[in-house]
């Protein structure tokens, strides 16, 4: 007969439900907190971003408004005609400016110019240079509106009137301008502006600028879900631990779920691809994920056990100290700072407490926010270039009319007077000027008008070839050594022949230009990290770029040569950019440079 064994149950077990309760409510409390602190922080960064775009707004028709005064006498249906342009973007729900009775002077929408706005911050005294925002609600779409209210003053005090036409002011020619002429044939433009035509320059004016939230609420309300989401799942995995703790029956099989826990808690943790660095009271470190290894370049068993500022010092700034203990940080760091490509992370260093509140670790959060830097910085980029050309297209196009004018009497002039007088001498280089800033007008056109691409199979080799041979001459007389590798498994790819030999012509040109002495060019076409796509990488050993203005190298009229344009590499950026590629350059002085450009097959 056997022996029935009695199994004997701990009284410590009973305790063990408490233990996993508090630790999971611990950690469902840091997810809270992340989550709406990272929500709070996005709206923060939304309603910046939404500001800051008001602002630019401002500035930008404030910058038209001294640019039309520049090019001549303005009036109220050019600057009507200015406010109705500035607006046209979808996220632009209106702009209204308005004297200090309230009166609207010019509006985004012409039939509302001389009406009342009834607006309270128009009269805040205490309303800043800057000017102050407020979210409204449309009360017919119930459409969320970001409203900046600012001083409109484009001109400093004592610079002359803000607007001021007088009748001896318009034009003798006897023709009207080219304003009036698309008044006469929108009558209803003349109609927006009742009374005189004349604002003084004591007039206290205010700019009204509407933006659509409609994009930011979408943004803010997935955030919300995915918070409500990550609760939901903390809540399930509680309540399935306290399940599974409470049909415990005995020490030993309490014990063998706290180890399977653990087991499960480390592998979700070392498999987050969010950086996880836990420590003691004491600083040293307990837990080191595999990313956070990856981030910091230590391994675990490099960090586990020892003192975290001894292992990792870059990030001193992190573990504050004394009455400061319990505070959250958030930092925004490089590491590993010694690598050459180093990971731009946002880390949070958050204390763990006791049920006396005294702080008994830390735990550090790192994200990953490299891309979305690069994105950042891609879109930025890609506005200024689209603000740029929308404006040098309007610009050439008002110089170069007056141009032609300018040659012609300066031609007419020097016919009257002997080639070789002073006059004569005048008249030719006022030709040559002329001249010269009309090609210069000609680029700045060629780099804002949209070229569409002619897209066909080009056999790789044979072209690389080709755009090398246009600067053997130049290669040959600077000592320059040309070469070149082909390691592509197909022999075609899909480009516009034309525009990328300018772009590969642009860069060989910068690459002799740095290596004025000697050196070497090289240029390899493989395939790229992506599947189906191409990288050619030019690479010389020249004088390199400094690292201070490396990142401002492709923007329009950025040049460090005396006789250069700055539209080169913006052209080169742009060209890639019309191909659906990207461009990467890396370069340390003294060194050379390397410029990666890769394309779609």
């Amino acid at each position: 007969m056997k022996k029935k064994t009695k199994i004997v149950t701990s009284p410590f077990a009973y305790a063990s439900p408490w233990i996993l309760a508090t630790a999971i409510g611990m950690l469902i409390a840091i997810v809270f907190f992340f989550a709406a602190n990272n929500l709070q922080r996005e709206k923060r960064i939304m309603t910046e971003s939404l500001f800051n775009k008001g602002q630019a707004i401002i500035r930008f028709v404030g910058a038209g408004t001294r640019a039309s005064m520049m090019m001549g006498a303005p009036n109220t249906q050019q600057f009507q005609h200015l406010i109705e342009q500035a607006a046209g973007e979808s996220s632009i729900l209106y702009i209204a400016v308005a004297n200090s009775t309230g009166k609207i002077v010019a509006h985004s929408t012409p039939g509302l110019v001389g009406t009342d706005l009834d607006h309270p911050l128009l009269a805040d005294p205490e309303l800043a240079p800057v000017g102050k925002y407020q979210i409204i609600s449309d009360q017919g779409t119930k459409q969320k509106v970001f409203e900046i209210v600012a001083p409109f003053k484009p001109f400093m005090r004592g610079r002359g009137y803000f607007f001021k036409r007088h009748p001896q002011a318009m034009p003798q020619t006897g023709k009207p301008d080219s304003l009036a002429g698309e008044n006469a044939q929108n009558p209803s433009a003349c109609q927006s502006f009742p009374g005189n035509d004349t604002w003084l320059p004591g007039d206290n004016l205010s700019i009204v600028v509407g933006l659509d939230m409609t994009e930011q609420d979408k943004i803010i309300q997935q955030d919300r879900h995915h918070m409500i989401y990550m609760s939901i799942v903390m809540l399930l995995v509680a309540i399935g631990g306290w399940i599974a703790l409470l049909t415990a029956q005995s020490y030993r099989s309490s014990q063998k779920t706290l180890m399977n826990m653990r087991a499960f808690t480390d592998l979700l943790i070392s498999r987050l691809p969010v950086g996880i660095i836990a420590t003691n009271a004491e600083g040293h470190i307990q837990t080191f994920n595999s990313t956070a290894a990856k981030f910091t370049g230590k391994t675990p068993e490099q960090t586990i056990g020892h003192l975290q500022t001894a292992v990792l010092p870059q990030i001193q700034q992190l573990i504050p100290e004394g009455e400061h203990g319990q505070e959250v940080i958030d930092r925004e760091i490089l590491l590993p700072p010694d690598s050459p490509a180093p990971n731009h992370l946002h880390i949070s260093s958050v204390p763990i407490t006791d049920g006396q509140s005294n702080t008994i670790g830390r735990v550090m959060l790192m994200y990953d926010v490299t891309e979305i830097k690069k994105l950042e910085a891609q879109v930025r980029r890609h506005d200024r270039f689209v603000a740029l050309g929308k404006m040098a297209a309007g610009v050439a196009h008002e110089v170069r009319n007056p141009l032609s004018s300018i040659k012609g009497f300066a031609t007419l002039l020097g016919s009257r007077f002997p080639a070789a007088s002073e006059e004569g001498e005048a008249a030719r280089l006022l030709i040559n000027e002329v001249e010269r800033l009309n090609r210069s007008i000609t680029e700045l056109l060629t780099y804002a008008r949209p070229l569409p691409l002619t897209i066909a199979e080009v056999e790789i080799e044979p072209f690389i070839e080709a755009s090398l041979k246009l600067i053997q001459t130049d290669a040959r007389e600077l000592g320059v050594a040309v070469r070149h590798e082909v390691a592509l498994a197909r022999k075609q790819v899909r480009l516009d022949k034309d525009r990328l030999n300018q772009v590969l012509l642009n860069l060989y040109l910068n690459s002799l230009q740095a290596m004025e002495h000697g050196g070497e060019l090289r240029v390899s076409v493989r395939e790229g990290n992506r599947p189906g796509t191409v990288e050619i990488s030019v690479r010389d050993t020249g004088c390199g770029i400094a690292k201070d203005i490396l990142e401002r190298v492709m923007d329009p009229y950025f040049t460090t040569k005396p006789e250069g344009t700055g539209l080169g590499l913006a052209m080169v950026y742009k060209i890639i950019d019309e191909h659906g590629g990207t461009i990467r350059i890396a370069s340390k002085e003294g060194e050379g440079t390397t410029v990666n450009i890769i394309l779609p097959g």
